[in-house]
């Protein structure tokens, strides 16, 4: 077989200083790999999170002689991912580029039109269409693939979504590089039925719900466990979805003896919870849960199409309490229809339960929602959509857009209560679990455990490189970037 591209390099950007900083696996992108693998199209990953040096990457490049580049993008940040492709193709004209991920799939054409430099496109789930483009499928047949030609953009249209998930390889992340986290990312499910009019899903990932098997996902599990992981985040939002899927899992991680810790710290709805289910959950390893609130009145859920009642998120909330769980609440500020009032009422939710965490977000109008057309029809916007794109998202304390019930300044002094209230239950829950750790410390213990606790010192010391390439240090006894290699122009 003559492959049309023989040898892919996979680029995970740098989001340094965001929300979005290197931590852990990249979950996409292990899927693109492990496609790529199974296709046999040789394949070599990096992440630039790790390696931010922008020579580092010209080594690779020129070390690795690929033909095809691919570059996954989140929409943070975009603006840079831009120039980074720009510079690729300056160094290397005669190497075919390709960009995936959510950004892409919101925004499609304006993607070309404002980065010249990429190539092609891969839409929604890209696993088949970059093995496809690789193979040598003619380029109209290859579909969710979008590309520049003398006639303009042309698009071969939306690939169907993938119905039987088992039938994916998990990433291995064989070529990727070694993350200081001590826990691994799973993803369960695709998709969401659920109408929520600021969700992104229905232009990323599809609103129908696609999940894998229970046997499938331990079989991932058990994999990372027998290379000494014990702690696994499930980062999809409808894991308890089908109630009969999560007591099979629950069985299959009990039959294999496998002891491990499960943390839904990315939310699970509360409708989809109930004390035997939570109860079960526990038993077989679960300590960590959150629940995206998003309001705290029956109107504004209503409002934005949650779907679920104030009924069913404190019952939910009480459940997961009353077992023992650390459980994390998520709202949303500046919903349509919102006043002062209905952000008190989220307040007051947030300080009635013994919760570890908190997270009041700004409510994003993305592209391709119900509630972005809702906010461009009222005229309410007051950052351009590539300003608030480009920036912070829900966590910069600068409102997207205003309503008449709830002010531009009104939002910012709500996000402001919100990050303080947030910041003092995770330090003094870090203050708890650290104390114990720093006993050898004596008397000082409390002192450095309070320090060290400080939701601050924590996300300074995250942001800084040094500290990072340190630890790394410290665990792999080599040295951050050392290859004697000076980078040379193809």
């Amino acid at each position: 077989m003559i492959l049309r591209y023989q040898r892919v390099l996979l680029i995970q950007p740098n989001y340094a200083g965001s929300r979005y900083r290197a931590s852990s696996f990249p979950i996409g992108l292990g899927y693109i790999a492990e496609a790529l693998k199974k296709a046999s199209i040789e394949y070599d990953v990096v992440d630039m999170g790790v390696h931010p040096r922008f020579s580092y990457l010209v080594c690779k490049i020129q070390e690795f002689k690929p033909d095809l580049i691919g570059i996954s993008m989140l929409s943070s940040m975009f603006r840079n991912h831009y120039k980074l492709a720009e510079k690729l193709k300056g160094w290397f004209p005669n190497v075919t580029i390709i960009a995936g991920g959510p950004h892409i799939s919101t925004f499609r054409d304006q993607v070309l039109t404002g980065c010249s430099a990429i190539d092609y496109l891969a839409t929604l789930e890209g696993e088949q269409t970059m093995v496809e483009l690789c193979k040598g499928v003619p380029m109209n047949e290859v579909k969710g693939l979008m590309f520049v030609t003398h006639d303009g953009i042309q698009y071969t249209g939306d690939r169907p979504f993938i119905s039987e998930l088992d039938s994916l390889p998990f990433p291995t992340y064989d070529k990727f590089d070694k993350y200081d986290e001590v826990s691994i990312n799973l993803t369960t499910s695709r998709g969401c039925p659920y109408a929520c009019i600021y969700c992104p899903v229905k232009t990323t990932i599809g609103q129908k719900l696609r999940v894998r098997s229970a046997k499938n996902i331990v079989d991932e599990v058990e994999y990372w466990y027998k290379r000494g992981y014990r702690k696994f985040c499930f980062v999809d939002d409808n894991f308890t979805f089908y109630r009969d899927r999560v007591f099979r899992f629950c069985e299959e991680v009990d039959s294999r003896g496998l002891q491990i810790e499960m943390n839904f710290g990315n939310g699970i709805r509360a409708d989809k919870v109930d004390r035997a289910l939570l109860e079960r959950m526990k038993s077989s390893g679960l300590t960590r849960v959150a629940f995206g609130v998003e309001a705290g009145t029956d109107r504004i859920l209503k409002n934005i199409k949650k779907g679920e009642t104030l009924k069913d998120i404190t019952e939910a909330i009480e459940m997961a309490c009353d077992i023992g769980l650390d459980v994390a609440l998520f709202f949303l500020i500046g919903s349509p229809g919102e006043t002062e009032e209905d952000v008190k009422e989220s307040f007051k939710l947030a300080q009635k339960y013994r919760i570890s965490d908190v997270r009041f977000y700004n409510l994003v109008p993305f592209p391709g929602t119900e509630l972005y057309e809702w906010v461009l029809k009222n005229n309410y916007f007051v950052r351009s959509v590539e300003e608030y794109c480009n920036g912070g998202l829900h966590w910069a304390n600068k409102p997207i857009f205003y309503t008449p019930t709830l002010s531009t300044e009104q939002r910012k002094a709500a996000f402001r209560r919100g990050m303080s209230m947030g910041r003092k239950l995770r330090s003094a829950a870090l203050y708890k679990s650290y104390v114990s750790s720093f006993r050898k410390f004596g008397r000082l213990a409390p002192f450095v455990a309070f320090i060290a606790s400080r939701t601050l010192v924590q996300e300074r010391l995250s942001k800084i490189h040094f500290v990072q390439h340190l630890r790394r240090f410290l665990k792999s006894h080599s040295l951050y970037d050392s290859r004697p290699c000076t980078p040379a122009r193809s």
